[in-house]
């Protein structure tokens, strides 16, 4: 029983390293990207925002991703924007930014260098405390 305890633990620790490091790769690969990505030429300059990659087939996209992002616009106003990419019209763009499954949203400061990449529905808190 110790035997078979050890081992869960053993794989639980390995699954969130192996989260961990995909992570820290995805958000240095899309630092990389953002350097050079036309798409970002849309942003105003010197508000954070958030790039969100949904699709009209996506139904946690439009039940709990729109809502949030919405909830996050009427508390924010002005001081943040939302731009929001059709993963399946644009497929180029969403390769570029290696993004595998939608809802997923990016979260960029001021200088439009990203802080967060999030894969599947975030809530308004996490990407409110993301963007500062």
């Amino acid at each position: 029983m110790i035997e078979r305890l050890g081992m869960l633990l053993a794989l639980a620790v390995l699954a969130g390293v192996t989260c961990w490091a995909v992570r820290c790769w995805q958000l240095r690969r899309v630092r990389y990207i953002a350097d050079r990505d036309p798409l970002l030429s849309e942003l105003r300059p010197g508000i954070p925002a958030i790039l969100y990659f949904s699709s009209p087939v996506c139904a946690p996209c439009h039940m709990q991703q729109r809502p949030a992002l919405q909830r996050l616009l009427d508390e924010l106003g002005d001081r943040v924007q939302v731009l929001e990419v059709n993963a399946l019209e644009q497929r180029e763009v969403a390769d570029r930014w290696g993004v595998l499954s939608v809802p997923t949203t990016v979260v960029l400061d001021r200088r439009g260098r990203p802080r967060a990449v999030n894969n599947g529905v975030t809530g308004p808190e996490t990407l409110r405390r993301q963007l500062w």
